[in-house]
């Protein structure tokens, strides 16, 4: 009898083992990191054919549609599987090729990507790739959104390395707002929220909050002596935890409408997270 009772104490206290260490491995998975890739930028100039039909845009007047990095095999769970590399790497763990896309001047779903590695993103063009930008690790479960900027001229505008600003959207500056206006441009803007004036420099940044009891919210902006409007409306920004992000940009006036200072807009939820530092410029 005892050593019957032994044996369903051994198997239970197994049992009791194994499930431990299941819940401490479940403890211990690291989330996954959120990214989107905007690129924003002048549009492409329009050119015609013989027959009148519209060209596309040459290849360096827009940015690559995809970029594309090398991820460990253990983290193909958190990213979308497009090819393999057969030779692996030298600890034996082969490397898969991931992609993401990348909008222009519209907005773009977040993906996730494997956090604390570095990205390095890559252009293809036909069956040969490039380094194109590189990524600092994102911390685990955290939610960036990337901006590109083109830094080189005409119709080569995106074949340099771009200009990149780094958002974190769990960051303190932008918790719990309604609306940011982040001004890329070379050009100070004057910016409005009901009866809040304020001047945004070059590269400034600002956030608000929605106002308790108004339904309607009033917002505009412009820029220049004449006070040229780059946007002015009114929108409501009660009804969900969303962010409305405003963009302002260096634009090209012969192909948009006359504006040297362009706007990209976007509305997203920002998940609960750390406290950090809400935009990280890079102009290299």
């Amino acid at each position: 009898m005892k050593t019957y009772l032994y044996y369903i104490l051994s198997i239970f206290l197994l049992c009791s083992l194994c499930s431990r260490a299941q819940e401490s491995a479940k403890e211990k998975e690291v989330l996954p990191a959120k990214l989107s890739i905007i690129a924003i930028g002048p549009k492409p100039s329009r050119s015609f054919g013989d027959s009148g039909a519209l060209l596309p845009a040459k290849q360096g007047e827009i940015p690559p549609r995809r970029l594309h990095f090398e991820v460990k095999e253990d983290a193909k769970a958190v990213v979308k599987k497009e090819d393999e590399d057969k030779d692996g790497d030298k600890d034996g763990d082969k490397a898969v090729l991931s992609s993401i896309n990348v909008t222009f001047n519209n907005p773009s779903h977040f993906i996730e990507v494997p956090p604390g590695r570095t990205l390095a993103l890559q252009r293809r063009e036909e069956s040969e790739y490039s380094d194109y930008i590189t990524l600092k690790p994102l911390e685990p479960g955290s939610m960036t959104l990337v901006l590109l900027r083109p830094s080189g001229k005409g119709d080569k505008r995106w074949v340099p390395e771009p200009y990149k600003s780094i958002i974190d959207l769990q960051g303190s500056a932008l918790r719990n707002k309604k609306l940011a206006i982040l001004n890329l441009s070379r050009r100070a803007v004057k910016s409005i929220f009901h009866d809040d004036k304020k001047m945004i420099p070059a590269g400034g940044f600002q956030a608000y909050d929605s106002i308790e009891g108004l339904e309607l919210h009033r917002m505009a902006a412009a820029y220049g002596r004449e006070d040229r409007i780059i946007f002015n409306t009114a929108l409501r920004l009660n009804k969900s935890n969303r962010l409305l992000f405003y963009v302002l940009y260096d634009a090209n006036p012969n192909t948009n409408d006359g504006r040297t200072v362009g706007l990209f807009r976007t509305s997203v939820e920002p998940e609960v997270g750390k406290e950090s530092v809400p935009v990280e410029d890079s102009e290299e």
